[in-house]
């Protein structure tokens, strides 16, 4: 199964950059397999591990991460 096409998830979602989605995916996983593969990963659990459980540092990586995300999307 190809990887999910992440520059078209605003497309996907009315014309807007579904930040609580894309966070939840990040911190949880994507849950149910009609949310896509499990082939993204949970980056929650490793940036946790990295930052010594920093719960501030851990919502600021995920932060940075959709604000990337969201600069990727399609005009």
């Amino acid at each position: 199964m190809p990887a999910s096409d992440l520059t078209t998830l605003t497309k996907r979602h009315g014309g807007e950059f579904p930040y609580d989605y894309v966070s939840n995916v990040l911190r949880f996983g994507p849950g149910v397999a009609a949310h896509g593969s499990a082939d993204m990963p949970t980056w929650g659990s490793i940036f946790q591990y990295m930052d010594n459980y920093n719960q501030t540092v851990v919502q600021k990586r995920i932060q940075n991460l959709c604000d990337y995300l969201a600069s990727l999307q399609a005009k």
